[in-house]
């Protein structure tokens, strides 16, 4: 049986991010690519899962949204 192809891509990251990966790192034995990986995983199993209002409250670190419909005139 052959084994699944790996693909790999080039992507610039903000460097917020990467830093923020490398200081997950000091917590966590795998590479900073791993680590961004894992953390894209986890943002695409929360966007299957949480509404709009709830993913914009998480990207926004949980401070206080409110949200209002407001019908077109």
């Amino acid at each position: 049986m052959s084994k699944p192809l790996q693909m790999k891509s080039k992507i610039k990251l903000d460097d917020t991010l990467i830093d923020s990966a490398k200081g997950y790192l000091d917590r966590q034995p795998k590479s900073p690519e791993e680590v961004i990986e894992y953390w894209a995983r986890i943002g695409m199993a929360a966007a299957e899962q949480l509404t709009e209002e709830e993913l914009m409250k998480l990207q926004l670190r949980n401070n206080e949204v409110s949200i209002t419909v407001v019908p077109k005139t």
